[in-house]
């Protein structure tokens, strides 16, 4: 591939994208996104939006509500509140939602 007459003649991030992909996608690229700047988005928004629609799945399966949640907070290492935020819902009551993590026996997710 370094020996391609046309990766040689490219640089700068066009060229890392050759590189990356190969010349004939990245000129394939070129040739549809040209003269434009494009957003890629980081790995870290995908996978974040890829475990968000988990949670939200294994929730809506779940029978018991709460210790869902709290099994899901630990399972993806956050807090319930950040998992009710996920959720769009807020708790059933004021109980604390952090404290029961450290100190009671939870049930796994199945």
């Amino acid at each position: 591939m370094a020996d391609d007459p046309i990766l040689r003649r490219l640089n700068g991030d066009f060229k890392r994208l050759a590189e990356i992909v190969g010349v004939e996608k990245a000129l394939r690229v070129s040739q549809e996104f040209g003269g434009l700047w494009i957003s890629v988005p980081k790995l870290d928004d995908l996978r974040r939006e890829e475990r968000n629609a988990s949670i939200r799945d294994e929730y809506d399966r779940a029978e018991e509500k709460t210790d869902t949640v709290r099994c899901l907070a630990r399972k993806h290492n956050l807090t319930a509140r950040q998992i009710y935020n996920i959720l769009g819902v807020q708790p059933d009551d004021e109980t604390d939602l952090v404290l029961p993590l450290f100190f009671s026996e939870i049930k796994p997710v199945k």
